[in-house]
């Protein structure tokens, strides 16, 4: 006799649904379905379709489904140097997969990493698990790329470079089966720890696994300048490399003849159990087509008098002083300069507000903020509290900001995977929030992002984001926009209402802007779907959970020669006594040679909450 089909049990209402259903037969709420890519020898012994742990069904070699998606993550020991990097780097999501939890098993110990934590796409029809099959090897993928993919892909890389180093798994960018691209999204599969390798190292890499040979002689000739470049590690920096390929890929934009226009629509309502809307957003009003964008959220601190008059003051400084920047004239460091000015300005505002009117504790008004700045290609996403930004496009939904909460803070500091500090009484408790204190306790984040593709990118307020509604609904009410079946002011509606009536606890208010992307040619988008992996899963072989050594030279480890193959001997060239600038303008003169001859191509992108009170020694993020 068969065993029974295992069932996936609905988190909204606790029924048993069939894994294959996209809806709860009971709630008709979209399945919340937890994809988990498993690392460890103790999944060897089981087959697809078992389970393991009464509570993972076997999708794959490494694939896992979690039928009780709504119950505790795993726990991990958070003493474990093999879970450390992925707590210290977890605000480098969606780049880098976030550590669900650990399970021991007699067979050994499985380590469960989340690649996309909400889903409606069903294995089964689909033949896609998000995150997982549709993030093909990026070695696999580039020629598939046009010049401008590539570019965005190298400078995401160089720009992970730092963050990984420091937790000792930038390996993993030199490992073709890990380094995978979704999209225009650079995703690495798992992290591998072991010995730093060089910028000089990673420059080998990139020589011998890509190639801009089919863009012309002249711009392959300046990314071989780059890579020798790199092999000088007292004249080259990551910042160095990530401004180069950052100047080539706006060169590459405007010779391609790349043009960018954003649709936003914004919406903000009260909701059903509130007595006032203590949300704020700009702009307030629909508009189409526009070459420059600012758009903010802010939601006043619930539970604190005063909440409206804190996100109302929020949104009038911010927008005086951010609106005249000018992305393309102005360096990124001086535009990043200039957003932490103005939301420190905004904070002393508020504060000083508060000392005024004598608030005390939970007197005092705060808001939470969530803004973007947007230029052409150039994106820069701020923020201070858990009013949150998202990307979507074809490929999925991506949350690009990380709470300020006891949670995020918990797991930064390696104390605990998110799942488990949410568990704690205060874990969705804000650590910072515009206006409650002086701003040398202040740390925004500021981010930024460069665009090649066509997106929404939606900013909101905890009243929607609360419970997974955006990563659960994002494909009935977002997708349908940019397959062009449904106007993005109908589904900025739309999301309110979804807010209002499954969560409805709270204010909710969204911003939706359309990034529309075109070149010469037409609309950018660029269909990998005869090389995405479809219906199969990666396979990774030999790949270690933890330290790697350094492999002697005289015997190199057969483990570490799977995982990295080694780049193909190269002549290597005389010593270059050139100083930074010369090279620099070594480079920038191939690019000139470059540029010209693609010319051509012109013809041819909550519940109320508390707000904790700041740490006499706050947190510094790991960059």
């Amino acid at each position: 006799m068969n065993p029974p089909a295992p069932n996936l049990i609905c988190p909204e209402c606790g029924t048993a649904n069939s894994i294959h259903q996209v809806e709860c037969c009971h709630c008709q709420v979209p399945l919340l379905k937890r994809y988990l890519w498993a690392i460890g020898s103790g999944l060897d012994p089981y087959r697809v379709g078992e389970l393991v742990g009464d509570r993972y069904l076997v999708q794959g070699k490494h694939l896992l489904l979690d039928l009780l998606p709504g119950e505790p993550a795993p726990s991990v020991d958070n003493t474990s140097q093999l879970y450390r990097p992925y707590l210290r780097l977890f605000p480098k999501r969606p780049h880098v997969p976030e550590l669900f939890g650990a399970l021991s098993l007699p067979e050994g110990e499985l380590l469960l990493l989340e690649h996309a934590p909400v889903s409606c796409i069903d294995i089964a029809d689909a033949k896609v698990a998000p995150g997982l099959t549709h993030a093909a090897p990026l070695t696999t993928i580039w020629e598939k790329a046009n010049l401008v993919r590539r570019l965005n892909w190298l400078w995401q890389i160089i720009s992970l470079w730092p963050a990984l180093v420091a937790e000792n798994v930038a390996l993993t960018l030199l490992n073709p089966q890990l380094l995978r691209a979704e999209g225009s999204l650079v995703r690495l599969l798992q992290l591998q720890a072991g010995h730093n390798p060089t910028l000089a190292d990673l420059g080998k890499f990139w020589q011998t696994h890509f190639s801009f040979s089919d863009q012309g002689e002249n711009f392959q000739q300046a990314f071989t300048i780059l890579c020798q470049h790199m092999q000088d590690p007292q004249e080259t920096t990551p910042e160095f490399i990530r401004d180069t390929l950052e100047t080539l890929f706006q060169q590459a934009l405007d010779h391609l003849g790349y043009e960018y226009h954003y649709d936003i629509a914004s919406r903000s309502d009260q909701g059903p159990s509130r007595t006032r809307n203590e949300d704020k957003c700009f702009p307030e009003r629909d508009l189409t087509s526009q070459s420059q964008v600012l758009a903010l959220v802010c939601d006043g601190v619930g539970g604190h008098e005063g909440g409206d008059v804190a996100s109302g003051l929020a949104i009038d400084i911010l927008e005086e002083t951010l609106t005249p920047l000018k992305l393309l004239e102005m360096s990124p460091a001086t535009v990043e300069q200039a957003i932490q000015t103005a939301i420190r300005r905004t904070n002393d505002a508020i504060n000083q507000r508060n000392d005024t009117e004598q608030r005390h504790e939970r007197q005092r008004m705060g808001t939470t903020v969530v803004g973007a700045l947007m230029e052409h290609a150039h994106l820069y996403l701020a923020h201070i509290g858990d009013s949150r930004a998202y990307w979507i496009n074809r490929w999925g939904c991506y949350q690009l900001t990380l709470d300020d909460d006891v949670a995020s803070r918990d797991v930064r500091l390696g104390m605990s995977t998110y799942h488990q500090a949410l568990e704690l009484p205060y874990g969705g408790s804000l650590v910072q929030a515009l206006g409650m204190a002086p701003s040398q306790h202040l740390h925004p984040t500021v981010e930024r992002f460069l665009l090649d593709e066509e997106g929404i990118l939606l900013l909101c307020s905890d009243g929607l984001s609360d419970f997974n509604r955006v990563e659960t609904y994002w494909p009935q009410y977002l997708l349908p926009v940019l397959q062009g079946q449904l106007a993005l002011t109908a589904a900025a509606e739309q999301l309110i209402d979804l807010a209002n009536r499954l969560n409805g606890h709270d204010n909710v208010t969204v911003v939706l802007i359309h990034c529309r992307v075109k070149n010469a040619a037409g609309v950018i988008d660029l269909d990998y779907s005869d090389i995405v992996c479809q219906g199969e899963l990666p396979e990774v072989t030999d790949i270690t959970m933890g330290y790697v050594p350094p492999p002697d030279p005289a015997d190199l480890d057969l483990t570490v020669s799977q995982i990295v193959e080694p780049p193909q001997p190269q002549p290597k060239p005389p010593p270059a006594q050139r100083s930074r600038s010369q090279a620099w303008l070594l480079l920038l003169v191939a690019v000139g040679v470059a540029t010209a001859a693609l010319g051509f191509l012109a013809v041819m992108t909550s519940m109320n909450r508390s707000v904790v009170e700041p740490s006499p020694s706050p947190l510094t993020p790991p960059q």
